[in-house]
């Protein structure tokens, strides 16, 4: 239990804040009604986020330990009156979760905000207009922002990128602005700064709710946003960070320059965005970023071009545009990052491991000999070491690096969730879990695999409520459905169903389930023969329960040699 944040006159969370000195809960600056112990047990729980507080001690801190005939009851009715005041939902809850039997944890980040002290000027800073520009690329182009003066700051802050509004003609430097903030903004090597990952802000490029909303749906306190507009020859990028509780504008500039330089006004604009973004929300503090710049055109027109492809879905074809923009600037470090990334999803998707795994370890060596802080090219490199190679402690030291090279990457939480999962590790893969759906949380991808590891995870109640999130963000998904069937199966509530068309360990896997040791064992080891993809979590698979202590199962268990 946390016992130094007393001084903290404020708890943020989301758009609420709770006001620990009056006793008061305020949504987006409107005061919630809620009763005094309620608002006791969410202080309590609020204090202690990410931290599962236990029923005894929250009997012992609100009622002062006293007995109750029906302690449970006024717990629970006290619960309820806080996702009531929340719009929290016990099934599929975003602030408070429950742990049956033990006690709760309290989800969201919290940001403790101390009483004002005594105030320090800001640093001034340039303004973002010709020719100061110049002088600010200089330092940028180094490939650091520096804030000196450090200083103690508040928790976390969340922040969403979204899509800058433009006209058609110019979608695709809307698309690459985005893209180029969400990156240089997640890449602050900190965990005091959390950014939603693309796939969960691009559903607002064709309609954009009341900011309000947005920023609840993500769990934001801030949002950036802004427009590229036309005039004559000339494009003109105005950007705003706006705070989520009141749609206050923070700080708004732009930036414009002649519309035959697009690639020139993408680089520089997302550059003087996230330093002034990052000068506002960490006025006193030491954050950096790497920028690395491509000098070819059409290098990177390609590469945004395998990006959106990636985006859809066509890896395949994805992969071609990420080799012909290294072709085209063979120093270009984030095209051969992206296509290790294309390479490593290319292998989990179905394609031949032996041929997708080398392959992405080659790109992803050559994009760490280009710039050694691409998270995406150790997530990568992680993914080869973990899924084909084997080797769990290089892949952990790939992945935690990714990692504290962008705290905000929500696809290396989640492939480092299917990892620890595989080493036995659940309860550290279930935090890396909600990490990634926090940063991403309507990423269809991400729901839908957490889903299946949680079954990994032997939590099949808890995957079936995560595919059913899945089918709500994706209606028909079949994918969703297999989880759920699979789930049932586990619990022995329905038979497993015919084996099709599958991989050796696909196939294991049915034959398990339907009773039949002997064909299950002999499809084990065609799958370990061809280096089958899902073999690192054979050890695992809740699948293969009624091979455990067979000798072979054993053997073949020691020989694959996770932990």
């Amino acid at each position: 239990m946390r016992t130094d944040e007393a001084s903290a006159a404020l708890l943020r969370f989301g758009n609420f804040e709770l006001d620990l000195k009056n006793g008061e809960l305020r949504r987006g600056g409107v005061l919630v009604k809620i009763p005094p112990q309620p608002m006791a047990l969410l202080a309590l729980l609020a204090e202690n986020a990410g931290e599962l507080v236990a029923r005894d001690e929250i009997q012992r801190r609100i009622w002062g330990g006293q007995t109750f005939v029906d302690a449970d009851r006024n717990l629970n009715v006290c619960m309820a009156q806080i996702r009531s005041a929340l719009g929290d939902d016990a099934d599929a809850p975003r602030f408070i979760r429950t742990v049956p039997k033990r006690g709760y944890m309290f989800l969201p980040p919290v940001e403790r905000v101390a009483p004002p002290s005594p105030v320090i000027a800001e640093p001034r800073r340039l303004p973002w207009i010709a020719p100061a520009v110049a002088l600010g690329l200089v330092a940028i182009v180094a490939g650091i922002f520096v804030w000196r003066r450090p200083a103690p700051e508040p928790s976390r802050v969340t922040i969403a990128v979204l899509p800058f509004e433009s006209s058609s003609e110019d979608a695709s430097l809307s698309d690459g602005l985005t893209e180029e903030l969400i990156s240089h903004l997640g890449s602050v090597q900190t965990e005091r700064l959390g950014v939603i990952a693309r796939g969960s802000v691009m559903r607002y490029k064709s309609s954009r709710p009341p900011l309000r909303d947005v920023a609840r749906d993500l769990n934001v306190r801030y949002l950036v946003e802004g427009t590229i507009r036309r005039s004559g020859q000339r494009v003109r990028v105005t950007a705003r960070l706006v705070k989520a509780a009141d749609q206050a504008v923070d700080w708004t500039e732009s930036y414009e320059d002649d519309a035959a330089n697009l690639f020139r006004i993408e680089e520089e604009s997302a550059a003087h965005i996230t330093a002034a973004v990052l000068g506002r929300l960490f006025p006193r503090g030491v954050l950096k970023t790497g920028i690395f710049h491509v000098t070819d055109r059409a290098a990177y027109d390609a590469y945004r071009t395998a990006r959106t492809l990636e985006n859809q879905g066509s890896l395949s074809r994805s992969l071609d545009f990420f080799e012909e923009a290294v072709r085209l600037d063979p120093r270009y470090a984030d095209a051969y990052a992206g296509l290790a990334d294309a390479c490593v999803a290319m292998a989990r998707s179905g394609a031949p491991p032996e041929e997708m795994f080398p392959r992405a370890a080659k790109a992803a060596a050559s994009a760490l000999e280009l710039n050694s802080s691409s998270a995406e090219a150790h997530n990568a490199l992680a993914n080869v070491r973990f899924w084909f190679d084997w080797n769990w402690a290089e892949a952990e030291q790939h992945f935690r690096i990714a990692l504290r090279m962008n705290p905000s990457y929500a696809e290396a939480h989640h492939d480092f969730a299917w990892f620890l999962v595989a080493m036995g590790r659940t309860e550290e893969a279930l935090t890396s879990l909600r990490r990634a759906i926090e940063l991403d949380p309507f990423s269809v991808r991400v729901n839908m695999d957490a889903g299946w590891l949680l079954l990994e995870a032997h939590r099949f109640d808890d995957a079936i409520r995560q595919a059913r999130r899945a089918l709500d963000l994706s209606p028909g998904l079949q994918e969703a459905e297999a989880c759920i069937e699979r789930a049932q199966s586990y619990k022995g509530n329905r038979a497993p169903g015919p084996a099709g068309a599958a991989d050796p360990y696909s196939l294991a896997l049915h034959y398990a389930l339907s009773g039949d040791k002997v064909r299950a064992m002999r499809e084990l080891d065609h799958a370990y023969e061809s280096r089958s993809v899902m073999m690192p979590l054979v050890k695992v698979d809740p699948a293969f329960t009624s091979l455990r202590g067979e000798p072979a199962f054993e053997a073949l268990v020691a020989k694959v040699g996770t932990p």
